[in-house]
């Protein structure tokens, strides 16, 4: 037995469950906030936020952080930009240098802050390849346009902004590098006792970070203290480690940030490859914790090292006599910070 419903009836009752999933769908999860900076090893809900970098990220699925998984690496995990609050237009050029799509500052804006960016990360930043039409430079800023990846073929320098970058460079930026005041100058030279191709290879690193060379001799040392330049890993137990002692694990957890920053995937048979891992490693760590001295310490015992503590067996870390010796020695060799 069965009753009747009319098709008004189905169509009415068709409409009202429309309407309330539209309005459940509407509704934010109630358990979403602000988190703050974002952090590694943290559990993470639908409509969270943190900021990472300068930028504010929403998260699109719950999941547990990890390193490597920074939000501007995991597209799939985070959206930049707030949901409640928009993200403006045109960010204040006090931030960065700031490119345009269009002529006369027109149509998409996306801001850089100072660095070198490669097409991979200009990508991921929202520029595509051959793009920009006018850019927006800060006062005491310069901004180095290439036509190529990776800063090679034609170069085209700006100190000022420009509403139109002409038809020679129009739709032509496919790498850009980023400078407070005019490009750093490379006035340091290899220290003796480091062999030249370390060195080189170093310096490649250095390039990459637009450090000026600085960042070279702050490698050098580390590798002295790590493998004294390779002649401590023919039977040390942690030859596979490489040049800079980089243990696995770490090299899997920053294997998406190396693709990312260096366009390429790693490969720890290559001495350039353990330096440049090695070194974006470093440089997070002295971003992440405030000056050289600093980063040191936590590349050497980890983000959570404090004074007194111990590794699993028990044991002294004994990071502020690994940073004092690499420290020294950096400044032996002329390190200016």
């Amino acid at each position: 037995m069965y009753t009747k419903v009319s098709a008004r009836a189905v169509s009415l009752l068709a409409a009202f469950v429309l309407l309330l999933s539209v309005f459940f769908t509407a509704l934010p999860n109630a358990n979403a906030a602000a988190r703050g900076a974002w952090s590694p090893n943290t559990a993470y809900a639908v409509n969270d936020t943190v900021t990472y970098g300068g930028g504010t990220y929403t998260c699109l699925q719950a999941h547990t952080s990890l390193t490597g998984w920074e939000p501007p690496n995991v597209p799939a995990l985070w959206k930049s930009g707030s949901t409640t609050t928009p993200t403006p237009t045109t960010p204040p050029a006090t931030n960065g240098a700031t490119f345009y799509a269009d002529r006369d500052y027109g149509g998409k804006a996306v801001t850089l802050g100072t660095g070198n960016y490669v097409l991979s990360q200009l990508n991921a930043a929202g520029i595509p390849n051959d793009w920009m039409s006018s850019l927006k430079v800060p006062s005491g800023w310069t901004v180095e346009v290439y036509a190529d990846d990776n800063f090679g073929g034609t170069k085209w320098t700006y100190t000022s902004s420009s509403s139109w970058v002409g038809d020679s460079v129009n739709d032509k930026m496919s790498s850009v590098k980023i400078y407070t005041g005019s490009p750093p100058a490379t006035g340091v030279t290899r220290p003796s006792e480091v062999p030249s191709q370390i060195w080189t290879y170093a310096m490649n690193v250095d390039n990459k970070f637009g450090k000026g060379g600085d960042f070279a001799l702050l490698l050098s040392a580390v590798i002295k203290k790590e493998s004294s330049f390779g002649a401590g890993l023919p039977g040390s137990p942690s030859a596979g480690d490489g040049l800079m002692q980089v243990e696995p694990n770490t090299r899997a957890a920053y294997a998406a940030q190396f693709s990312a920053r260096f366009g390429r995937t790693y490969n720890h048979s290559s001495e350039q490859d353990q330096i440049a891992l090695g070194g974006l490693i470093l440089d997070e760590k002295i971003s992440r914790f405030g000056n050289i001295y600093n980063g040191l310490l936590h590349y050497n015992g980890g983000d959570n090292w404090y004074p007194g503590a111990i590794d699993s067996y028990g044991r002294p870390i004994l990071a502020d006599q690994y940073a004092n010796a690499v420290y020294a020695t950096y400044k032996g060799y002329g390190g200016k910070n």
